[in-house]
């Protein structure tokens, strides 16, 4: 389990992400199996570093997750790690609901990419103002090493 502001040998983090997982097809597989969907996903958050914060799903095709995580994992290898471990359980759970929208010998489910964004403490606006109200020289400030080019140009 990942503690909020997390410690990694003296790095502090607050790393949170929105996540839509969208099924194979946008077929409305999860329609019916919701329990199942989110028990399997729940299987994955134990199996992992990974905190989920809520889950929802909407129209049978995809699940919104809001998650907390740590900084040593990349976002596609959590999103890999959900899909397949959610997969496996369903289909060892749910398998004859999953086979009215899917066949063949491979077992899918997910459909290949995802969508992810930031989320935070606080918002863009308060970080952007936050970082132009710091001391020092912004980045539009000309360095006065550069202040006429043609001294510095090589003949």
């Amino acid at each position: 389990m990942v503690p909020e502001g997390g410690d990694n040998m003296g790095s502090k983090t607050v790393l949170k992400y929105h996540l839509i997982l969208t099924t194979k097809y946008r077929r409305p597989a999860l329609a019916g199996i919701e329990q199942s969907v989110y028990q399997a996903i729940r299987a994955a958050e134990e199996l992992s570093e990974f905190k989920i914060l809520a889950m929802q799903i909407e129209h049978g095709n995809h699940i919104h997750l809001a998650i907390r995580t740590p900084p040593n994992y990349s976002i596609s290898s959590l999103v890999n790690r959900i899909k397949a471990i959610s997969t496996t359980r369903l289909w060892d759970t749910e398998a004859e609901h999953l086979r009215h929208h899917y066949w063949g010998t491979r077992h899918k489910l997910w459909h290949g990419a995802y969508w992810c964004s930031t989320t935070g403490n606080v918002s863009s606006a308060t970080v952007l103002d936050y970082i132009k109200h710091q001391d020092g020289p912004s980045e539009h400030t000309q360095d006065p090493r550069n202040a006429n080019p043609a001294i510095h140009r090589r003949s």
